[in-house]
């Protein structure tokens, strides 16, 4: 059996995608057996067939359309021949030796059912790793402040640099290492979520199975923000929308109705008013770029309340669970 199965979701983020794939041209391969499973959203716009011809070791699998995140690694694990499967986003730089640190790490510590590391970009800097679930006390930065300052012992013994591997509520989607033994009596990613919040979902169920979610302190990789969520202005509209559409799915999920109500209630109402006044302003404004996102996202989330009041669901209608 091959010991992992190296999983990217791709939608026309080819440059990052390239870069990704010149790294694994590198490994020796002989501390581990892997394969690379790229999937690719659709990205209809000829490149497909390009990578196809320049990596001939790596499997390719056109999805039927731009069906998410969750929808394309579920795609990918279905192929997938590994023990284990790492998913990994398609600007992630990782080398042979961080992932074959993940991969001892996780043979010796088998409660941690899901398993990241850090990320750092070509700058050095470090991305946030104390992530909570959101929650009454961690709905926003405010909130969230207060529940560190009042967990602070807590959260330092839990998240401390110092231990080998660090338990935080739940981590990235960019880089998450499980076996595949685990995923599937997860059932996989959940596909009601179009983008964002599906790895908060998946780690949540972990600790509801009784595992736990580690990050590794002692293994880096390279995540350089961009991709496909950063192309011009339609699709950062489109993508922030997705993040306020993907918390309230999640809150509909796992919380009883009586505080989904009220957490939706929170999420609502610290949205419309606290970007009011940019989204107004982005109107005589609309010249100023980032004036004029805020402006389009608020009509664009304020057409998403609306749907979903009418349709009775707070899906995403690209989801694929919509239809």
């Amino acid at each position: 059996m091959i010991d992992v199965s190296l999983i990217i979701v791709n939608y026309r983020g080819w440059s990052h995608l390239e870069k990704c794939l010149d790294a694994f041209v590198l490994f020796q391969g002989d501390q581990f057996s892997f394969e690379v499973i790229v999937v690719d959203n659709c990205s209809n716009d000829g490149q497909l067939a390009l990578f196809q011809k320049r990596f001939p070791a790596y499997s390719f699998i056109l999805n039927s359309g731009n069906n998410g995140f969750s929808n394309g690694c579920n795609l990918g694990a279905s192929s997938a021949k590994g023990k284990y499967i790492l998913f990994l986003n398609p600007d992630i730089l990782a080398s042979e030796s961080a992932i074959l640190a993940l991969l001892q790490t996780i043979r010796r510590n088998p409660e941690f059912m899901i398993l990241s590391c850090k990320q750092i970009n070509d700058n050095g800097r470090e991305e946030q790793t104390c992530r909570l679930f959101p929650s009454f006390l961690t709905l926003n930065g405010i909130l969230r402040a207060f529940y560190r300052k009042l967990k602070q012992k807590e959260l330092s013994i839990r998240l401390t640099v110092e231990q080998e591997i660090a338990n935080p509520d739940w981590v990235s989607g960019s880089v998450v290492l499980i076996s595949k033994q685990d995923f599937v009596a997860l059932g996989g990613w959940d596909e009601s979520y179009w983008l964002y919040y599906e790895d908060v979902d998946l780690c949540l169920r972990v600790v509801k199975l009784g595992g736990k979610v580690g990050l590794c302190n002692h293994i880096d990789i390279v995540h350089n923000h961009g991709g496909a969520t950063r192309i011009n202005l339609r699709t950062a509209v489109l993508t922030k929308t997705e993040v306020v559409i993907s918390l309230h799915v999640f809150l509909s999920k796992h919380y009883s109705a009586f505080h989904a109500v009220l957490l939706h209630f929170m999420v609502i109402l610290e949205f419309l008013l606290g970007n009011l006044i940019p989204a107004m302003l982005g109107i005589p404004l609309f010249f100023i770029k980032r004036l004029n996102l805020y402006t389009r996202l608020y009509f664009k989330v304020l057409s998403y309340y609306l749907f979903a009041l009418v349709n009775c669901t707070w899906l995403s209608p690209r989801s694929v669970k919509y239809k």
